[in-house]
Protein backbone atom coordinates (compact mmCIF):
# COMPACT_ATOMS: atom_id res chain seq x y z
CA UNK A 1 0.00 0.00 0.00
CA UNK A 2 1.69 3.40 -1.03
CA UNK A 3 2.09 5.99 1.49
CA UNK A 4 -0.46 8.86 1.71
CA UNK A 5 0.46 11.79 -0.73
CA UNK A 6 0.97 14.45 2.19
CA UNK A 7 4.14 11.74 3.74
CA UNK A 8 5.50 11.23 0.21
CA UNK A 9 5.54 15.07 -0.15
CA UNK A 10 6.97 15.40 2.97
CA UNK A 11 9.94 12.73 2.72
CA UNK A 12 10.64 14.42 -0.77
CA UNK A 13 11.14 18.20 0.39
CA UNK A 14 13.16 16.36 3.01
CA UNK A 15 15.18 15.03 0.95
CA UNK A 16 15.49 18.38 -1.51
CA UNK A 17 16.57 20.67 1.70
CA UNK A 18 19.36 19.99 4.15
CA UNK A 19 18.72 18.68 7.49
CA UNK A 20 16.60 20.27 9.35
CA UNK A 21 17.83 22.58 13.00
CA UNK A 22 21.82 24.08 12.13
CA UNK A 23 21.92 23.10 8.06
CA UNK A 24 18.95 24.50 7.39
CA UNK A 25 19.17 27.76 9.48
CA UNK A 26 22.77 28.14 7.75
CA UNK A 27 21.18 27.83 4.17
CA UNK A 28 18.42 30.20 4.97
CA UNK A 29 20.76 32.49 6.02
CA UNK A 30 22.88 31.96 2.61
CA UNK A 31 19.97 32.38 0.51
CA UNK A 32 19.55 35.47 2.15
CA UNK A 33 23.01 36.86 1.65
CA UNK A 34 23.08 35.50 -2.16
CA UNK A 35 20.20 37.38 -3.12
CA UNK A 36 21.97 40.66 -2.15
CA UNK A 37 25.06 39.28 -4.16
CA UNK A 38 22.63 38.93 -7.27
CA UNK A 39 21.41 42.25 -6.53
CA UNK A 40 24.52 43.50 -6.59
CA UNK A 41 25.95 41.92 -9.61
CA UNK A 42 23.64 43.34 -11.68
CA UNK A 43 23.65 47.23 -10.67
CA UNK A 44 26.73 47.69 -8.52
CA UNK A 45 28.49 49.02 -11.63
CA UNK A 46 25.85 50.62 -12.77
CA UNK A 47 25.64 52.29 -9.46
CA UNK A 48 29.32 53.43 -9.66
CA UNK A 49 28.70 55.13 -13.32
CA UNK A 50 25.41 56.38 -13.13
CA UNK A 51 25.11 57.96 -9.60
CA UNK A 52 28.32 58.40 -8.17
CA UNK A 53 29.73 58.92 -11.65
CA UNK A 54 32.98 57.63 -12.01
CA UNK A 55 34.38 56.81 -15.44
CA UNK A 56 33.94 52.89 -16.33
CA UNK A 57 38.22 52.50 -16.02
CA UNK A 58 38.58 54.06 -12.73
CA UNK A 59 35.48 51.90 -11.39
CA UNK A 60 37.29 48.90 -12.86
CA UNK A 61 41.12 49.45 -11.44
CA UNK A 62 39.12 50.99 -7.96
CA UNK A 63 37.59 47.40 -7.90
CA UNK A 64 40.94 45.39 -9.11
CA UNK A 65 42.35 47.83 -6.06
CA UNK A 66 40.30 46.71 -3.22
CA UNK A 67 40.00 43.37 -4.20
CA UNK A 68 43.58 42.55 -4.83
CA UNK A 69 44.33 44.40 -1.19
CA UNK A 70 41.05 42.01 0.62
CA UNK A 71 42.66 38.73 -0.21
CA UNK A 72 45.28 39.64 2.51
CA UNK A 73 42.21 39.49 4.77
CA UNK A 74 41.43 36.03 4.55
CA UNK A 75 43.85 33.84 6.26
CA UNK A 76 43.69 36.44 9.33
CA UNK A 77 40.52 36.72 9.86
CA UNK A 78 39.28 32.83 9.13
CA UNK A 79 42.11 32.23 12.07
CA UNK A 80 40.09 34.35 14.10
CA UNK A 81 37.14 31.99 13.32
CA UNK A 82 39.54 29.86 15.24
CA UNK A 83 40.15 31.33 17.66
CA UNK A 84 37.02 32.75 18.83
CA UNK A 85 34.15 30.79 16.87
CA UNK A 86 33.34 30.56 13.12
CA UNK A 87 29.45 31.54 14.21
CA UNK A 88 30.27 34.50 16.16
CA UNK A 89 32.75 36.04 13.17
CA UNK A 90 30.80 35.46 10.76
CA UNK A 91 27.92 37.26 12.41
CA UNK A 92 30.21 40.54 13.33
CA UNK A 93 31.58 40.28 9.12
CA UNK A 94 28.00 40.18 8.10
CA UNK A 95 27.75 43.31 10.28
CA UNK A 96 30.39 44.79 8.95
CA UNK A 97 29.20 44.34 5.18
CA UNK A 98 26.03 45.75 6.35
CA UNK A 99 27.27 49.03 7.55
CA UNK A 100 30.38 49.19 4.66
CA UNK A 101 27.53 48.72 1.51
CA UNK A 102 24.81 51.13 3.17
CA UNK A 103 27.84 53.50 3.61
CA UNK A 104 28.33 52.95 -0.33
CA UNK A 105 25.33 54.80 -1.03
CA UNK A 106 26.37 57.80 -0.10
CA UNK A 107 29.91 57.73 -1.97
CA UNK A 108 30.04 60.36 -4.32
CA UNK A 109 34.14 60.52 -4.95
CA UNK A 110 36.35 57.65 -5.65
CA UNK A 111 38.38 57.95 -2.39
CA UNK A 112 34.79 57.49 -0.81
CA UNK A 113 33.96 54.44 -3.17
CA UNK A 114 37.38 52.97 -2.81
CA UNK A 115 37.62 52.93 1.05
CA UNK A 116 34.11 51.19 1.38
CA UNK A 117 34.70 48.77 -1.31
CA UNK A 118 38.08 47.60 0.23
CA UNK A 119 36.89 47.19 3.82
CA UNK A 120 33.75 45.32 2.42
CA UNK A 121 35.91 42.90 0.39
CA UNK A 122 38.34 42.64 2.94
CA UNK A 123 35.02 41.67 5.17
CA UNK A 124 33.47 39.22 2.16
CA UNK A 125 37.15 37.42 2.19
CA UNK A 126 37.23 37.08 6.15
CA UNK A 127 33.49 35.79 5.82
CA UNK A 128 34.02 33.41 2.92
CA UNK A 129 36.99 31.65 5.53
CA UNK A 130 33.92 31.60 8.59
CA UNK A 131 31.46 30.18 6.63
CA UNK A 132 33.56 27.57 5.52
CA UNK A 133 34.55 26.74 9.03
CA UNK A 134 30.97 27.12 10.03
CA UNK A 135 29.89 24.44 7.79
CA UNK A 136 33.12 22.02 9.28
CA UNK A 137 30.91 22.82 12.61
CA UNK A 138 27.71 22.16 11.52
CA UNK A 139 28.85 19.16 9.19
CA UNK A 140 30.23 16.14 10.30
CA UNK A 141 32.15 14.12 8.01
CA UNK A 142 29.89 13.08 4.84
CA UNK A 143 27.47 16.06 5.79
CA UNK A 144 30.25 18.74 5.71
CA UNK A 145 30.81 17.60 1.39
CA UNK A 146 26.63 17.72 1.24
CA UNK A 147 25.67 21.02 3.20
CA UNK A 148 28.22 22.70 1.16
CA UNK A 149 26.97 21.00 -2.13
CA UNK A 150 23.68 22.69 -0.91
CA UNK A 151 25.25 25.96 -0.60
CA UNK A 152 26.42 26.28 -3.68
CA UNK A 153 23.00 25.42 -5.29
CA UNK A 154 21.62 27.77 -2.85
CA UNK A 155 23.83 30.53 -4.06
CA UNK A 156 22.56 29.83 -7.79
CA UNK A 157 18.93 30.28 -6.72
CA UNK A 158 19.26 33.15 -4.29
CA UNK A 159 22.05 34.77 -7.65
CA UNK A 160 19.27 34.16 -10.04
CA UNK A 161 16.16 35.46 -7.70
CA UNK A 162 18.66 38.69 -6.61
CA UNK A 163 19.18 39.68 -10.55
CA UNK A 164 15.59 38.62 -11.74
CA UNK A 165 14.30 41.47 -9.17
CA UNK A 166 16.83 44.24 -10.24
CA UNK A 167 15.77 43.85 -13.39
CA UNK A 168 13.19 46.45 -13.27
CA UNK A 169 15.23 49.00 -11.77
CA UNK A 170 18.01 48.55 -14.69
CA UNK A 171 14.92 48.82 -17.07
CA UNK A 172 14.01 51.80 -15.42
CA UNK A 173 18.05 53.12 -15.19
CA UNK A 174 17.11 56.15 -12.51
CA UNK A 175 19.77 57.20 -10.18
CA UNK A 176 17.16 56.75 -6.97
CA UNK A 177 16.28 53.85 -8.22
CA UNK A 178 19.79 52.27 -7.97
CA UNK A 179 20.86 53.87 -4.58
CA UNK A 180 17.28 52.25 -3.24
CA UNK A 181 18.41 49.07 -4.81
CA UNK A 182 22.04 49.18 -2.78
CA UNK A 183 20.33 50.33 0.23
CA UNK A 184 18.47 46.82 -0.40
CA UNK A 185 21.76 44.57 -0.95
CA UNK A 186 22.50 45.97 2.52
CA UNK A 187 19.70 44.89 4.91
CA UNK A 188 20.26 41.18 3.12
CA UNK A 189 23.34 41.04 4.87
CA UNK A 190 21.82 41.67 8.33
CA UNK A 191 19.38 39.74 7.34
CA UNK A 192 21.69 36.60 6.58
CA UNK A 193 22.54 37.30 10.40
CA UNK A 194 19.74 37.07 11.72
CA UNK A 195 19.63 32.97 11.68
CA UNK A 196 22.13 32.29 12.60
CA UNK A 197 20.81 33.11 16.05
CA UNK A 198 19.04 30.00 15.82
CA UNK A 199 22.47 27.78 15.53
CA UNK A 200 23.19 25.28 18.25
CA UNK A 201 26.16 23.99 16.26
CA UNK A 202 28.70 23.09 19.27
CA UNK A 203 32.34 24.77 19.44
CA UNK A 204 34.73 23.45 16.65
CA UNK A 205 37.13 20.95 18.03
CA UNK A 206 40.10 22.77 19.85
CA UNK A 207 42.82 23.81 17.44
CA UNK A 208 46.36 22.84 18.64
CA UNK A 209 47.74 25.19 20.83
CA UNK A 210 50.20 26.66 17.83
CA UNK A 211 47.27 27.41 15.96
CA UNK A 212 45.28 28.92 18.99
CA UNK A 213 48.26 31.32 19.89
CA UNK A 214 49.95 31.96 16.56
CA UNK A 215 48.78 34.09 13.81
CA UNK A 216 47.23 31.92 11.22
CA UNK A 217 51.10 30.95 9.50
CA UNK A 218 50.40 27.08 10.05
CA UNK A 219 48.69 26.73 6.82
CA UNK A 220 51.37 28.99 4.86
CA UNK A 221 53.80 25.67 5.85
CA UNK A 222 50.96 23.08 4.78
CA UNK A 223 52.65 22.31 1.53
CA UNK A 224 50.20 19.85 0.32
CA UNK A 225 46.84 22.03 0.78
CA UNK A 226 49.40 24.82 -0.66
CA UNK A 227 49.45 22.76 -3.55
CA UNK A 228 45.59 21.89 -3.31
CA UNK A 229 44.56 25.61 -3.65
CA UNK A 230 46.87 26.29 -6.41
CA UNK A 231 45.52 23.24 -8.63
CA UNK A 232 41.71 24.26 -7.51
CA UNK A 233 42.63 28.15 -8.33
CA UNK A 234 43.48 27.22 -11.85
CA UNK A 235 40.58 24.92 -12.43
CA UNK A 236 38.73 27.66 -11.23
CA UNK A 237 39.00 30.24 -13.97
CA UNK A 238 36.42 28.36 -15.87
CA UNK A 239 34.23 30.72 -13.98
CA UNK A 240 35.93 33.52 -15.54
CA UNK A 241 35.38 31.57 -18.91
CA UNK A 242 31.55 32.03 -18.37
CA UNK A 243 31.60 35.34 -17.64
CA UNK A 244 34.00 36.90 -19.36
CA UNK A 245 34.86 35.00 -22.39
CA UNK A 246 31.47 33.63 -23.34
CA UNK A 247 30.12 37.22 -24.31
CA UNK A 248 32.88 38.32 -26.12
CA UNK A 249 33.37 35.18 -27.84
CA UNK A 250 29.92 35.13 -28.98
CA UNK A 251 29.46 38.42 -30.17
CA UNK A 252 33.02 38.49 -31.46
CA UNK A 253 33.94 35.46 -33.20
CA UNK A 254 31.04 33.65 -34.05
CA UNK A 255 27.70 33.82 -36.13
CA UNK A 256 25.50 32.35 -33.14
CA UNK A 257 22.69 34.81 -31.94
CA UNK A 258 24.01 36.97 -29.29
CA UNK A 259 20.64 36.04 -27.67
CA UNK A 260 23.07 32.17 -27.03
CA UNK A 261 24.94 34.32 -24.19
CA UNK A 262 22.50 34.03 -21.87
CA UNK A 263 21.22 30.46 -22.96
CA UNK A 264 24.53 29.11 -22.42
CA UNK A 265 24.23 31.14 -18.74
CA UNK A 266 21.04 29.04 -18.39
CA UNK A 267 22.05 25.79 -19.20
CA UNK A 268 25.12 26.87 -16.40
CA UNK A 269 22.56 28.14 -14.01
CA UNK A 270 20.17 24.75 -14.45
CA UNK A 271 22.21 22.18 -14.29
CA UNK A 272 24.08 23.63 -11.15
CA UNK A 273 21.00 23.42 -9.30
CA UNK A 274 19.55 20.36 -10.73
CA UNK A 275 22.59 18.25 -10.31
CA UNK A 276 25.58 19.69 -7.95
CA UNK A 277 24.00 17.71 -5.09
CA UNK A 278 24.26 14.23 -6.92
CA UNK A 279 27.84 14.88 -8.37
CA UNK A 280 28.91 15.73 -4.86
CA UNK A 281 28.34 12.16 -3.47
CA UNK A 282 31.64 10.59 -2.56
CA UNK A 283 32.94 13.51 -2.17
CA UNK A 284 33.80 12.87 1.31
CA UNK A 285 36.52 10.17 0.31
CA UNK A 286 39.92 11.96 -0.41
CA UNK A 287 40.52 9.51 -3.73
CA UNK A 288 37.24 9.75 -5.22
CA UNK A 289 37.18 13.72 -4.27
CA UNK A 290 40.85 14.11 -5.97
CA UNK A 291 39.32 12.23 -9.43
CA UNK A 292 36.83 14.45 -9.36
CA UNK A 293 39.17 17.12 -10.00
CA UNK A 294 40.86 15.45 -12.60
CA UNK A 295 37.41 14.73 -14.25
CA UNK A 296 36.92 18.24 -14.08
CA UNK A 297 40.28 19.52 -15.85
CA UNK A 298 39.02 16.41 -18.61
CA UNK A 299 35.80 17.98 -19.47
CA UNK A 300 37.20 21.56 -19.28
CA UNK A 301 39.87 20.73 -21.97
CA UNK A 302 36.55 19.78 -23.74
CA UNK A 303 34.57 22.41 -22.90
CA UNK A 304 38.26 24.79 -24.32
CA UNK A 305 38.11 22.50 -27.47
CA UNK A 306 34.27 22.60 -28.58
CA UNK A 307 34.35 26.77 -28.26
CA UNK A 308 37.76 27.07 -30.12
CA UNK A 309 36.14 25.10 -33.09
CA UNK A 310 33.01 27.37 -33.35
CA UNK A 311 35.35 30.37 -34.88
CA UNK A 312 34.88 28.80 -38.37
CA UNK A 313 31.47 27.45 -38.05
CA UNK A 314 27.60 29.02 -39.28
CA UNK A 315 24.93 30.32 -37.30
CA UNK A 316 23.19 26.86 -36.57
CA UNK A 317 26.48 24.80 -36.13
CA UNK A 318 27.91 27.49 -34.15
CA UNK A 319 24.54 27.19 -32.05
CA UNK A 320 25.05 23.22 -30.95
CA UNK A 321 28.62 23.16 -30.68
CA UNK A 322 28.35 26.10 -28.23
CA UNK A 323 25.08 24.41 -26.55
CA UNK A 324 27.66 21.17 -26.11
CA UNK A 325 30.12 23.12 -24.62
CA UNK A 326 27.85 24.83 -21.99
CA UNK A 327 27.28 21.42 -21.14
CA UNK A 328 30.63 20.13 -20.67
CA UNK A 329 32.30 23.45 -18.97
CA UNK A 330 29.41 22.96 -16.50
CA UNK A 331 30.46 19.54 -15.96
CA UNK A 332 33.71 20.72 -15.27
CA UNK A 333 32.64 22.98 -12.77
CA UNK A 334 30.37 20.43 -10.97
CA UNK A 335 32.82 18.06 -10.72
CA UNK A 336 35.49 20.63 -9.70
CA UNK A 337 33.04 21.99 -6.77
CA UNK A 338 32.23 18.51 -5.52
CA UNK A 339 36.05 17.49 -5.30
CA UNK A 340 36.92 20.80 -4.13
CA UNK A 341 34.07 20.37 -1.28
CA UNK A 342 35.82 16.99 0.37
CA UNK A 343 39.66 17.93 -0.08
CA UNK A 344 39.55 21.12 1.57
CA UNK A 345 37.55 20.24 4.27
CA UNK A 346 39.04 16.85 4.58
CA UNK A 347 42.81 17.70 4.23
CA UNK A 348 42.61 20.78 7.07
CA UNK A 349 43.52 19.57 10.49
CA UNK A 350 40.51 19.91 12.88
CA UNK A 351 40.29 23.73 14.85
CA UNK A 352 41.84 25.00 12.19
CA UNK A 353 39.39 25.67 9.65
CA UNK A 354 38.83 28.79 9.33
CA UNK A 355 42.51 30.04 8.51
CA UNK A 356 42.41 26.77 5.81
CA UNK A 357 39.08 27.59 4.09
CA UNK A 358 40.41 31.53 4.24
CA UNK A 359 43.82 30.26 2.16
CA UNK A 360 42.16 28.36 0.13
CA UNK A 361 39.95 31.08 -1.00
CA UNK A 362 43.15 32.77 -1.88
CA UNK A 363 43.59 30.36 -4.98
CA UNK A 364 39.93 31.55 -6.75
CA UNK A 365 40.38 35.10 -5.59
CA UNK A 366 43.76 35.13 -7.59
CA UNK A 367 42.49 33.57 -10.37
CA UNK A 368 39.37 35.74 -10.70
CA UNK A 369 42.24 38.72 -11.18
CA UNK A 370 44.95 37.44 -13.43
CA UNK A 371 41.86 35.65 -15.49
CA UNK A 372 40.34 38.37 -17.98
CA UNK A 373 43.96 39.35 -18.69
CA UNK A 374 44.88 35.48 -19.11
CA UNK A 375 41.73 34.65 -21.31
CA UNK A 376 41.52 37.77 -23.48
CA UNK A 377 45.76 36.72 -24.27
CA UNK A 378 44.69 33.08 -25.12
CA UNK A 379 40.88 33.47 -26.23
CA UNK A 380 40.55 36.71 -27.82
CA UNK A 381 43.48 37.53 -29.23
CA UNK A 382 45.33 36.82 -32.73
CA UNK A 383 45.41 33.36 -32.39
CA UNK A 384 42.05 32.10 -30.82
CA UNK A 385 42.17 28.07 -31.73
CA UNK A 386 45.73 27.69 -30.57
CA UNK A 387 44.84 29.74 -27.29
CA UNK A 388 42.20 27.94 -26.36
CA UNK A 389 43.36 24.51 -26.54
CA UNK A 390 46.19 25.66 -24.51
CA UNK A 391 43.80 27.01 -22.02
CA UNK A 392 42.28 23.69 -22.22
CA UNK A 393 45.53 21.99 -21.25
CA UNK A 394 46.17 23.77 -18.59
CA UNK A 395 42.74 23.02 -17.04
CA UNK A 396 43.96 19.33 -18.06
CA UNK A 397 47.35 19.37 -16.00
CA UNK A 398 45.58 21.03 -13.51
CA UNK A 399 43.15 18.63 -12.97
CA UNK A 400 45.59 15.22 -13.62
CA UNK A 401 47.83 17.03 -10.85
CA UNK A 402 45.03 16.66 -8.12
CA UNK A 403 45.54 12.46 -7.29
CA UNK A 404 49.36 13.39 -6.70
CA UNK A 405 48.79 15.62 -4.07
CA UNK A 406 47.32 12.83 -1.76
CA UNK A 407 50.49 11.37 -1.90
CA UNK A 408 52.06 14.55 -0.56
CA UNK A 409 53.24 14.00 3.15
CA UNK A 410 50.65 16.09 5.55
CA UNK A 411 51.89 18.33 8.33
CA UNK A 412 50.92 17.70 11.70
CA UNK A 413 50.47 20.31 14.30
CA UNK A 414 52.13 20.34 17.70
CA UNK A 415 52.64 22.33 20.27
CA UNK A 416 55.14 25.67 18.54
CA UNK A 417 55.75 23.82 15.43
CA UNK A 418 54.44 21.76 12.77
CA UNK A 419 55.98 18.18 11.53
CA UNK A 420 54.92 16.11 8.42
CA UNK A 421 53.15 12.32 8.64
CA UNK A 422 51.46 10.49 6.04
CA UNK A 423 47.81 10.98 6.51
Amino acid sequence: MSAPAPGRARRLLDAALPAPGDPRLLAVSWLVKTVGSGLYLTTGTLFFTRVVGLPVHQVASGLTIAGTVALAGAVPLGGLADRFGPRRTYTVLLGVQFVTMAALAFARTFPAMLASMLVFLVAEQGSTAARGALVATVGEGTERVRLRAYLRVVTNIGITIGAAASALVVQADSRTGYTVLLWCTALTYAGAAVPLRWLEAPPSRPAPTAARTGSGRQVLRDGRYAALTLICGVLSLQAQVLSFAVPLWVIGHTEAPPLLVSGVVAVNTVMVICLQIRFSRGAEDDRRAALMCRGSGIALFAACALMSFTGGLGGEAATVVLLLFAVALTLGELWLSAGSFGLSFSLAPEGMHGQYQGFFSLGRGAAAAVAPALIAALCLGGHPREGGLLLGALFAVAGAAAPAVLRMRAPVAHEGSLTTATK
